[in-house]
């Protein structure tokens, strides 16, 4: 996992002062590209000073980069908590918690995956997505062609992310229940 530099005060304070700050990050990312916010900018928009800024993050990217490798830390928790054997060919209980998760981050996750396509978190998404594919389909499907498995699970994987991008493009109208039905 990926932790914030050593900041003094308690948890509780840190946690809404980082909260503050990627709420602000993401809403500013919505009205500019994010090499062009810098760190007086979005201190003024959440009220703190640049000084508590840089207890937590050391520049904008920084922020950016945390706020991202969050995101995938959850991501993977969600998925490890879900294991192929458990889930018997049926992975709707998965893919519903999958979709609860983008729902509740759908602002930012919109940001970094549709709208400005950050490539980086982009290519670790589809990292965690194919080594998930990859275990679960040697596990069900021990004797079948590695190759077929590898071009079948690009396939799938991308036809994941295209679902995840227009559920995404079109705000989320679908539940995440339904959504993992459909999916």
């Amino acid at each position: 996992m990926i932790h914030s530099m050593n900041v003094k005060g308690n948890n509780r304070s840190v946690a809404r002062t980082q909260a503050l700050l990627k709420q602000g990050l993401t809403e500013l990312m919505t009205e500019k590209p994010v090499q062009n916010i810098t760190v007086k900018e979005l201190t003024d928009y959440v009220n703190l000073n640049r000084g508590t800024f840089y207890l937590h993050y050391k520049d904008i990217f920084d922020l950016l980069e945390h706020m991202e490798n969050d995101l995938l830390d959850e991501f993977l928790q969600i998925n490890h908590a879900h294991s192929a054997v458990e889930m018997n060919g049926k992975p709707y209980p998965l893919l519903y918690d999958l979709f609860k998760f983008l729902k509740k981050n759908q602002n930012f996750v919109r940001l970094v995956l549709v709208t400005i396509q950050e490539q980086k978190f982009v290519s670790k998404l589809k990292k965690i997505l194919r080594e998930r594919m990859q275990n679960d389909w040697n596990r069900i499907f021990a004797n079948a062609d590695p190759v077929l498995c590898e071009i079948y699970s690009a396939y799938v994987r991308s036809g994941c992310m295209g679902v995840i991008e227009n559920w995404l493009e079109t705000s989320a109208i679908q539940s995440p229940a339904d959504l993992a039905r459909y999916t």
